[in-house]
């Protein structure tokens, strides 16, 4: 059964309006056997939730694994994971580089409670077959009797007893494509986005034809009116974005920089997810620390209009530093209940270790200036 998320009893008056915010869809996260981490248990998550720490903590892997509860039916989006890091490949190998220790008897095992309770477990799949053409002997490999080899994931959501399967299987005779059974009596409610670090963004011209679609286009004009506040209006015409900034004609998108594209590219994937889950690796990718403040402004009112979770990642203290200079303003006293920034810790023994910090740790850290990364 899929619940109903909560409305508060109480309204919080945003950049774009009164809206109500909405209870999170995950309260706590845990993690057993994926990639580089044995275990992590990550409680208290909020509407919005950022990951620190140094390289290697397991920031990336946390993303990852909220990208495949939150799409557990998918057998194939741990090969769409490899993908994002720039292994495009069905081979055995890449498949068990998603397992702890590269080693597939190492399950893995992701759950998460909230709104609605998920578990799903993964594990290799291989058949070997000892009967093997002449044909297949001349190949020369030590693994030509292999017959087909993939991912099995079983999955549960809610109270309910009822257990679903998934499968990924690639075939060893043809290993370009690989063949996905899932179960047809699970329906998937629960929409999900995953941008990895570095993303070029190139879709925005087809999200915005859905915010166009939905009449919300001055909505985004107003968060963009944050960054740039000569901006009119944003229209798309054929492929192309065009902005009016009070000039003789429209200008192309293209030519405002970096920044502004990053920005328009969060704000439609948070349209995108109404209702569901947005997933950032690396939120402060390619913006000046000048505008870390007007960033979480939009974020949040944007996030809470949507009934939208956020799950980030990030090296940037300027991006900390913002957050809590815009939780310190009155306009925003309303969301310091509604973050979560968890510093992660990796043990000697590949344990998440984490640190929550709450809006108040974090406001009296940087009134300290001390160094919660």
């Amino acid at each position: 059964m899929f619940g109903h998320l909560e409305i508060k009893p109480y309204l919080c008056i945003s950049l774009l309006g009164w809206k109500p915010i909405r209870t999170t869809m995950f309260s706590s996260l845990s993690i057993k056997n994926y990639r580089g981490i044995r275990e992590a248990n990550i409680p208290d998550l909020s509407m919005v939730n950022l990951f620190f720490g140094k390289n290697n903590c397991g920031k990336s892997t946390v993303l990852e694994s909220l990208f495949l509860i939150s799409g557990q039916s998918n057998p194939s989006l741990p090969v769409t994971v490899n993908n994002m890091r720039g292994v495009a490949s069905f081979s055995q190998q890449a498949m068990a580089v998603d397992f702890y220790g590269a080693n597939p008897q190492n399950a893995i095992d992701i759950a998460v409670e909230g709104t609605e309770r998920r578990s799903l477990h993964i594990e290799m799949v291989r058949s070997d077959s000892h009967e093997v053409a002449l044909g297949e002997l001349r190949s020369g490999k030590s693994d030509a009797f292999h017959k087909y080899y993939g991912l099995k994931a079983s999955y549960s959501i809610g109270e309910s007893p009822v257990s679903y399967k998934s499968e990924l299987i690639v075939s060893g005779e043809n290993r370009e494509h690989g063949r996905i059974g899932v179960d047809k009596r699970y329906k998937e409610r629960l929409f999900s986005r995953y941008i990895p670090s570095g993303q070029v963004e190139t879709g925005l011209a087809r999200t915005f034809a859905d915010v166009v679609k939905n009449k919300r286009e001055a909505e985004v004009a107003e968060a963009l009116r944050v960054f740039e506040p000569r901006l009119r209006d944003i229209q798309l015409v054929g492929d192309d974005l065009l902005v009016d900034m009070g000039f003789q004609q429209r200008l192309l998108l293209n030519v405002m920089g970096d920044g502004i594209r990053k920005v328009l590219s969060i704000i439609l994937a948070i349209y995108e997810c109404a209702g569901g889950i947005l997933i950032v690796d690396e939120l402060d990718n390619g913006l000046h620390f000048s505008v870390m403040e007007d960033l979480w402004a939009v974020i949040f009112s944007t996030a809470s209009r949507q009934n939208v979770q956020l799950f980030a990642s990030t090296h940037n203290i300027d991006l900390l530093k913002g957050l809590v200079a815009w939780l310190d303003t009155d306009g925003a006293a309303c969301y310091r209940e509604k973050v979560s920034a968890y510093k992660l810790i990796r043990t000697e023994t590949d344990e998440i270790a984490t640190l929550r910090y709450g809006y108040g740790q974090l406001s009296y850290s940087n009134a300290q200036e001390l160094e919660v990364r």
